[in-house]
């Protein structure tokens, strides 16, 4: 795990006390098959014995890393974000353009598959509510700054024109929350977000003579 992970790998709640050190591996496992279950099933289906046992631990050492269910995905939540800062600045695309395509998706994906159970948490109370968006805010700083080093090297590379970088990533992630979350619809395919940041709204040219293009 990162060392940017390990920061924001920390627990919502207050924990049981225990004479026994965490171990960093364990806990990633449990956050790892925590997410993977908040990904793929409705929040209400995720049950702590499923995540205890796809993280292959005793449902008693489950409940000394996370307390409850939601002290789990907001954990979660915050290592999923950093894993994904992380993942952005280890992309090794050809050029700026594919980094980026790159690097919306990943963020479409990993984001858009947690939308419903980001939802449901924000149902379950304000102070979990609070708590989510905090988080999620915190983790999309740093996915500001992955994503700002990526479009500052294209710059540079004379790839993309970029007049106002924080601007653009501004709206880059402003653009891809509000494609995953709360809009109701199915979060559109990654080529699609990358291409109308990359193309604008600028008119395509006509076709000379009017041939087809």
């Amino acid at each position: 795990m990162s060392d940017s992970a390990r920061q924001v790998d920390r627990s919502y709640g207050d924990r049981p006390n225990t004479d026994r050190a965490p171990d960093p591996e364990r806990r990633r496992r449990i956050l790892e098959a925590g997410m993977g279950l908040f990904s793929a099933l409705p929040y209400a289906a995720v049950h702590m014995d499923a995540v205890a046992a796809a993280a292959g631990v005793a449902k008693p050492t489950l409940y000394r890393y996370v307390p409850t269910k939601e002290a789990l995905f907001i954990d979660g939540l915050a290592w999923t974000l950093a894993e994904l800062r992380e993942a952005i600045g280890a992309i090794r695309a050809v050029d700026a353009p594919a980094r980026l395509r790159a690097a919306v998706g990943l963020v479409l994906e990993r984001v858009g598959a947690l939308s419903p159970a980001l939802t449901a948490i924000e149902g379950r109370g304000a102070e979990f509510g609070e708590h989510s968006r905090r988080v999620l805010r915190e983790g999309f700083d740093g996915l500001r700054g992955a994503l700002a080093d990526l479009l500052r090297q294209g710059v540079a590379a004379g790839e993309l024109h970029v007049p106002d970088i924080d601007l653009a990533v501004l709206m880059i992630l402003g653009g891809i929350r509000m494609a995953v979350h709360g809009t109701g619809r199915r979060p559109p395919a990654s080529a699609a977000v990358a291409d109308f940041f990359l193309n604008g709204l600028g008119a395509q040219p006509a076709p000379r003579n009017g041939a087809p293009r």
